[in-house]
């Protein structure tokens, strides 16, 4: 049996929640069924695990995250890649590889393209000239796929009300994550209490208010200690506000680690403060360990909490935010009730299985052709 052979294409090479969400699916794809490849800028955590895990790598150097004449390099060089491997199908990931990567496809003549959408490029922090030219680009893009899959539900159904996709185009694919078995911890000093994170320092996430909190936090409650886990652009700014708050053995910065999981089971309430998001991969996985969640009240988190498991804080408000922080610890018995939820709703509606068996229908529609 001719096997179908599929790209999946990445911009940055790291290992954040666009790229974790292609590996989750990659790994659930018959390897005798498929011919496996990963296209991205390289250098980095994902080609080293692309490569870990046997599938095939293909390096775009020419890939630039800002609007660049390197745009132009870059399509010319994946039109000669789709139609030198001659992909079945083709998978897109966030913006700028979305926008280059379907229209290259289509000109390469490449039966199927699919793309997901892990959150708009445009947003309201931008002008509204730069929004309305991103809105345009994707629309425009949109016209070049079979398929787009949108994380969360808010984007889907706006971006067929501002008639961005046809309707039979899109769908929602909720991002999903394994429930792991775990053992109730037992506190090794029960009077401090830990707010802990796991995100890329850069101006998505909010960083420089969510330590402006932190650190207000830390003023009012000597028992309170967080735990920011993640790099990126601004954890230098990150690390000098917390050094010169004083705070810095309770306000801890450890970096990108691979075992997040073992820093989840520490955590006491995760917190993700983000301006915009598209279905936070942290989040869910805070959730399946059993975590009361604290988020901002945005589109894409907001699917994800409320008040069955824990609280949406409106954003830009940190003094809400702070007392919000501050008043956690005397609510113990509200924690464990949303701890308790976080994991019934990953396994109602947040489940792997689930998430796996979509995007398999995804890629087995009118297939037939393929085989």
């Amino acid at each position: 049996m001719k096997k179908i052979r599929i790209a999946h294409i990445q911009l940055l090479p790291l290992l954040s929640g666009a790229q974790n969400v292609m590996l989750t699916i990659l790994e659930s794809l018959d390897k005798n069924k498929y011919d496996i490849y990963v296209i991205s800028k390289p250098g980095g955590p994902l080609v080293d695990k692309v490569v870990e895990l046997g599938y095939k790598y293909i390096p775009l150097s020419s890939f630039k995250h800002s609007i660049s004449i390197m745009d132009i390099v870059a399509f010319i060089k994946l039109i000669i890649i789709f139609k030198k491997f001659k992909f079945d199908i083709v998978h897109t990931h966030s913006s700028k590889p979305g926008f280059i990567g379907r229209i290259a496809a289509r000109t390469a003549s490449v039966p199927k393209i699919v793309h997901t959408v892990h959150g708009f490029s445009f947003h309201p922090y931008q002008k509204k000239l730069i929004m309305n030219f991103y809105r345009s680009m994707e629309k425009f893009a949109g016209l070049f796929c079979d398929k787009i899959v949108f994380v969360n539900n808010s984007e889907r159904e706006a971006a067929i009300t501002d008639h961005l996709i046809k309707p039979e185009k899109a769908i929602t694919i909720y991002n999903g994550v394994e429930l792991p078995q775990m053992r109730l911890r037992e506190k090794e000093n029960s009077d401090k209490f830990i707010i802990g994170s796991c995100l890329r320092f850069w101006k998505q996430k909010n960083i420089i208010d969510t330590i402006e909190a932190a650190i207000r936090v830390c003023k009012e409650n000597e028992n309170i200690q967080f735990i920011f886990i993640g790099d990126g652009e601004l954890y230098k700014s990150a690390e000098n506000m917390i050094n010169n708050s004083g705070f810095k053995n309770r306000i801890q910065l450890p970096g990108w680690q691979k075992n997040a999981s073992e820093w989840l089971q520490k955590f006491d309430v995760f917190l993700l403060y983000s301006k915009w998001e598209g279905l936070p991969l942290s989040i869910l996985e805070a959730m399946s360990f059993g975590l009361p969640i604290v988020a901002s009240d945005i589109k894409g988190n907001n699917e994800l909490v409320s008040d069955a498991n824990g609280i949406l804080v409106p954003i830009n408000d940190i003094d809400r935010l702070t007392s919000i922080l501050l008043s956690l610890p005397y609510e113990k018995e509200k924690l464990r009730e949303w701890g308790v939820n976080s994991r019934k709703l990953i396994k109602e509606k947040f489940d792997l299985t689930d998430f796996i068996r979509k995007y398999k229908n995804v890629y087995d529609q009118g297939n037939d052709e393929l085989l």
